[in-house]
């Protein structure tokens, strides 16, 4: 395989993985904001408000997962240095730079 395909292969999968949990989230909001219509009997005029705002809810939440999802995916590291590098510094210190015990200055008796 080549890395160009490997790269579209990865973005295929991002992209149904952003489409299946957009579709989640926005189900679930439909139904929490949607629920009242089912557990109450309200007039005409509110239950077509709820179901409007419902929708209105959902598509906005499986928008903001979407984007959330891939845009995310374009920037695989948000912050500047190289890649292996953790959040308490380098993965991998330099030569000769192994860390001292006890966390003094390195001098006996002190």
């Amino acid at each position: 395989m080549t890395p160009d395909q490997v790269r579209r292969d990865a973005a295929t999968v991002e992209i149904g993985y952003a489409v299946v949990t957009g579709a989640l989230l926005a189900a679930a909001v439909f139904c929490l904001v949607a629920s009242p219509v089912l557990l109450l009997e309200p007039s005409r005029a509110v239950r077509h408000g709820l179901l409007v705002a419902a929708s209105s809810a959902a598509g906005l939440a499986f928008a903001a997962r979407a984007v959330r999802v891939l845009w995310r995916f374009g920037h695989p590291y948000p912050r500047r240095g190289r890649p292996d590098d953790g959040p308490h510094g380098p993965a991998y210190p330099a030569e000769g730079t192994a860390p001292r015990r006890g966390g003094g200055d390195g001098r006996p008796g002190r």
